[in-house]
């Protein structure tokens, strides 16, 4: 009993590790997560609507694109990383499993119990904006979007590390196992209203977006109450019952292709960047608001409730007969289940970009120098890895030129800790490259981090 609940507790602390949130502007991410008021073109896709007609101060083209070459992924949690796993769940030089000590076992419940592990990984397929003098600016986008998140409760560890303790309940409706992949199609407008006769706003961009959604894979916790209860006379008695909900195109909880889809919906997202007019020297203000992701998805495809009892008991833990049998009495019950709607993870994002020039003149404005920019971030609905704690994040770009941009920020609050951000970007002409993390331990000690964080974009331009 002992050895099959470990296995058990450890198969499934094992999942929480590979699975789990979502950024899309590499950029952003690099400088405290803001974006509502500073991105540009491309890095403004689900992000601020209104921001694709922007373009930096040495760039005038007509098309951006990129193809497949932009990825980010981001793990959140407050204990797991790669040194974690291997030093309580790896194996020795001899190829031996690892045995915990006392000290050992007491770290991971300390460190592990009641606490979330998130994985989050996006990637944008293809995008691409038109820039037309006259209709303003359109851009369409084709993004997947991948979130899971595993919460182990610290009953669930204590009985996977230790064992059955007599005169013990374990309490193990605190955990939960989520996963969701789905896909969206950003159709973009964007356009710039010029201000008359205003002493303080120069511009206005106003922008939206329509974004059919494809789901691909849903799987979540929708009913936890299990709860085991150890006596001194080797009787073990559960109670309780644990269900999980699901969709996707396999007829078993899987991934059958990528290709596919088990769900349809739409998204909206509307957004705004007002412009002022220089007010300090050769600085510029711009305030943004956006709210993105109002909608649904609609699950169609092979949806079923996965359904455990958890209502047994075994009168002699020492009898083989009636452990051998614990595994005819947990029973899995597979329950087809109507069509069911799940709502996008809407945001609210309100910040302002402080940008500083270089002297112009009358025909030209001056180079950008560099930016200051705040974000606010403000989650509506808990759903498909959403999450209502607010964020802020506060960010820095400097250019050295008109080829290299060196980036930093930290951010702070929701579900993720306090990190601090670190870019670089590379203007080449037709082609431009961002490099990012949200968290710096991510680049100079990837091991020891619980917070791994990596993005990569590569985007051309036509003039």
């Amino acid at each position: 009993m002992k050895k099959l609940i470990s296995t058990a507790a450890i198969f499934f602390f094992i999942i929480g590790s590979v699975n789990s949130q979502v950024l899309y502007d590499v950029r952003g991410l690099s400088m405290g997560n803001t974006s509502v008021a500073n991105s540009y073109e491309l890095d403004a896709f689900n992000q601020n609507p209104a921001n694709i007609v922007f373009q930096r101060s040495n760039n005038n083209s007509s098309v951006y694109f990129s193809i497949a070459t932009t990825f980010q992924f981001l793990t959140n949690s407050d204990y797991l990383s790669l040194n974690f796993y291997n030093d309580y769940f790896g194996e020795y030089s001899s190829g031996e499993i690892k045995v915990l000590t006392e000290s050992e076992k007491q770290d991971i419940l300390n460190s592990a119990s009641d606490q979330k592990t998130t994985f989050t990984a996006s990637a944008k397929l293809f995008s691409v904006i038109y820039n037309h003098s006259l209709l303003g600016s359109f851009g369409i986008s084709l993004d997947d979007r991948v979130i899971a998140d595993f919460t182990p409760s610290k009953d669930f560890l204590d009985l996977g590390l230790y064992g059955n303790v007599p005169n013990r309940v374990y309490d193990l409706s605190p955990n939960k196992i989520n996963g969701y992949w789905t896909r969206q199609l950003n159709l973009n407008y964007a356009r710039t209203l010029k201000i008359k006769n205003n002493k303080m706003i120069e511009s206005i961009a106003v922008g939206g977006s329509l974004k059919p959604q494809f789901g691909i894979f849903f799987f979540e916790t929708s009913k936890n109450t299990l709860a085991i209860q150890t006596s001194s006379q080797n009787i073990v008695q559960s109670s309780g019952e644990s269900e999980f909900k699901y969709s996707g195109q396999s007829d078993d909880i899987g991934v059958e292709s990528p290709f596919g889809n088990a769900g349809f919906g739409l998204g909206f997202d509307a957004g705004v960047n007002i412009e002022f007019k220089k007010f300090s020297g050769n600085g510029k203000l711009n305030i943004g608001l956006a709210i993105a992701d109002i909608g649904y998805i609609k699950w169609t495809k092979n949806n079923a409730t996965y359904y455990n009892d958890g209502n047994f008991i075994i009168t002699d833990i020492t009898s083989k007969e009636q452990v051998d049998s614990l595994l005819d009495k947990i029973k899995t019950t597979k329950t087809t289940i109507p069509e069911f709607n799940t709502s996008l993870p809407t945001t609210i994002r309100f910040g302002a970009v402080y940008r500083i020039y270089s002297p112009g003149n009358k025909k030209q404005e001056g180079l950008e120098l560099g930016s200051v920019s705040f974000d606010y971030i403000q989650g509506i609905a808990d759903k498909l890895g959403g999450t209502s704690k607010p964020r802020f994040g506060l960010g820095a770009e400097f250019n050295a030129g008109s080829v290299v941009s060196p980036r930093a920020g930290v951010s702070f609050g929701g579900d993720e800790n306090t990190l601090v951000s670190l870019g670089l970007g590379i203007d080449t002409g037709p082609v431009m490259i961002d490099l990012g993390t949200n968290n710096i331990t991510s680049i100079f000690n990837p091991k020891g981090t619980s917070n791994l964080s990596a993005g990569f974009n590569i985007k051309y331009k036509i003039n």
